[in-house]
């Protein structure tokens, strides 16, 4: 039978997007996949604990670390290929999300060529990134609630304005408590299991459309005010949306009352 070596030049919120193949592809043959995915996310250490994963291969960013992006996939593809055919990976695949007219899951089985007998996403934290996140969090709040904000996003314009997260946590929940991203800690504190696990003690989040949204639903966390940008509207949140139930509040405007007190 065939070794699956998926290259996966995509950003950390689309891989979580690939865990319904791996496990897929596990439960329909028996076998671990390979993953390739971007030497950017090594510390955040996403894969590592995924019991369908056998191998994490890091690669180049084709967006960023080449002049042409285009360029950039033909190398990082030829790069992964080698590798694959020099450790016996016979069957290797780019999964790749142009399409928008699809979802980003069901594309992923498209490309990788498994049967989708489940879609539910999943993420995989150790017992020491839970650990670790009990202890960041107590450690700012105690036993007290808190909520959890992430402001930037990795698409500009899904970017929250500073300040907005929390006071909406503030005005609808009534929360003051709050560890946000990139100020209680810097995004490369802590791995993203124990960043996650963070969210997951939170008694309410508020995110933008980032890596943090597809990880709360794959957790069966709620989010309780999760902004889009109008630009990329409901077309571009029905390639992502999750295919199992979640609760994911969509706002594809911000919360004017609360943008009046910024």
């Amino acid at each position: 039978m065939s070794k699956l070596l998926i290259i996966y030049p995509h950003g950390l919120g689309d891989c979580v997007q690939l865990t319904p193949v791996l496990r897929n592809y596990f439960f329909n043959t028996g076998q671990k996949a390979a993953v390739a995915t971007l030497e950017r996310f090594k510390s955040a250490q996403f894969f590592v604990n995924n019991p369908y994963v056998e191998h994490i291969l890091y690669t180049k960013d084709a967006w960023n670390d080449y002049s042409n992006p285009e360029e950039g996939f033909k190398l990082v593809k030829e790069y992964c290929e080698n590798w694959g055919k020099e450790n016996g990976y016979t069957k290797i695949v780019m999964p790749m999300h142009n399409n928008w007219n699809h979802h980003k899951i069901l594309l992923n089985f498209k490309y990788c060529d498994v049967v989708p007998t489940s879609v539910f996403t999943e993420v995989f934290t150790s017992d020491e990134d839970k650990r670790v996140a009990k202890e960041v969090t107590h450690d700012l709040y105690g036993t007290e609630p808190f909520g959890f904000v992430q402001t930037k996003s990795g698409r500009p314009l899904q970017t929250m304005p500073t300040g907005y997260g929390r006071k909406w946590l503030e005005v609808r929940k009534g929360i003051l408590n709050v560890i946000e991203v990139d100020v209680e800690f810097g995004m490369f504190d802590y791995n993203f299991n124990v960043q996650i696990e963070m969210m997951r003690l939170a008694r309410a989040i508020v995110l933008p459309d980032s890596a943090f949204a597809p990880a709360a639903s794959a957790m069966g966390k709620p989010i309780d005010h999760m902004y889009i940008h109008p630009n990329w509207g409901r077309k571009g949140y029905n390639r992502i949306k999750p295919l199992h139930d979640a609760v994911q509040n969509i706002n594809y405007e911000l919360d004017e009352e609360i943008m009046e007190m910024l």
